[in-house]
């Protein structure tokens, strides 16, 4: 019998999860985020400040999913259980993922707007350059 104030050792499965979903979420942000976060500013740089680029909201979502990834990573740790810490480290992983890939979908979204707001204008344009109202 097993003594009560001794504790289980983590199981091999445990330390796999939380190493491979640590690399891959530091992978992720270094693969995936940067070149998204340069991409971003390389085109609100070569618009001269005309595109829209939701801050904020880039901020708030990078932040948010990147806490929850923390929180996958820590109950990857927590666990006891190999098949869980997999579960939660994928999770983990997915969070980052979409953390990263969504500040592009933002600004695609704010691009989309601002050029619906701009055809109108354009189309007035070339009415007037043509003669044709």
């Amino acid at each position: 019998m097993r003594s009560r104030g001794v504790r289980r050792r983590r199981p091999r499965s445990v330390w796999a999860a939380l190493i491979t979903g640590t690399v891959l979420c530091v992978a992720i942000v270094a693969g995936i985020l940067l070149p998204v976060l340069g991409l971003i500013g390389a085109a609100d740089a070569t618009t001269i400040g005309a595109l829209d680029v939701p801050v904020g909201a880039v901020t708030a979502s990078i932040v948010i999913s990147y806490l929850v990834a923390l929180v996958f990573l820590a109950l990857t740790y927590a666990s006891r259980i190999g098949a869980v810490s997999w579960i939660t480290a994928v999770a983990a992983v997915i969070a980052t993922l979409v953390g990263s890939v969504w500040p592009l979908v933002a600004t695609a979204l704010a691009s989309v707007t601002q050029v619906q707001d701009t055809i109108p204008f354009i189309q007035k344009l070339i009415g007037q350059v043509t003669g044709l109202h």
